[in-house]
């Protein structure tokens, strides 16, 4: 059966899981909508937010441990390991500058890895369950904040996604360049299955593309919101 061999991208394993992340997203997104005040912190927030943080130390504790640690590889320093401590801390203070963040690495960078996940370990594995929850729960924090909470990003959160990026790029790749590692995909080393990295070149040159990708795939994200923003500042005008 396939849950008893590794995990492979575009099987049916990945696509139930892929699916059963959509629908509790989508019951969250429900939940949070039938509370009667959305502009408080609620304890189903609350809750949220600290199940995330308890996985995600619990899950990052365990590769840390002697006999698991590999400095090249379990390291907390990819991309995505750091949205999902901001989804949590967004759920909890709202904070202007993390949902900028969240909503641009979510939905600009950290879909690749729903897509073409760094995973071989089964259902079986807790590993499994651990990646995906940490992961999906990304998505839920920043789908939560813009169905329930209202977030609109407009260009000076494009801004502050593009400046915390570049803060990644410069705090990461001197790590990656002294341990052979590949955090950020901004290293000379592979993933472990394919992905659109593959497709941009040999390393380093590589470097000089994904950069930029980046940014672009965080203005692609942007760019449906900018008719909402037009319309909400003509509709004062059209009242007067």
């Amino acid at each position: 059966m396939e849950a008893t061999r590794e995990f492979a991208p575009f099987t049916l394993t990945h696509a139930t899981t892929l699916l059963g992340i959509g629908i509790l997203i989508a019951l969250c997104v429900a939940r949070g909508r039938g509370q009667h005040d959305t502009r408080a912190l609620t304890n189903f927030e609350r809750a949220l937010a600290c199940a995330n943080l308890a996985v995600w130390v619990v899950s990052h504790g365990y590769w840390q441990m002697p006999g698991r640690f590999d400095a090249v590889t379990t390291l907390p320093l990819q991309m995505c390991h750091l949205t999902s401590l901001i989804a949590s801390a967004v759920l909890i203070t709202r904070h202007d500058t993390l949902r900028a963040i969240l909503y641009f690495w979510a939905f600009g960078l950290c879909t690749q890895a729903l897509i073409t996940p760094s995973l071989i370990e089964p259902p079986s594995s807790p590993v499994f369950w651990a990646f995906w929850f940490l992961h999906g729960f990304v998505m839920l924090a920043a789908i939560y904040d813009l169905a329930v909470h209202g977030f609109r990003p407009a260009w000076r959160d494009y801004r502050i996604a593009c400046l915390a990026s570049a803060a990644y790029v410069v705090v990461v790749l001197p790590i990656d360049l002294l341990l052979g590692a590949n955090y950020g995909f901004l290293g000379p080393s592979t993933a472990l299955h394919p992905s659109i990295v593959d497709l941009l070149g040999p390393w380093p040159r590589r470097l000089l593309i994904i950069v930029p990708l980046a940014a672009l795939a965080m203005l692609v994200v942007l760019l449906p919101w900018r008719p909402v923003a037009r319309r909400q500042r003509a509709s004062p005008q059209a009242r007067s």
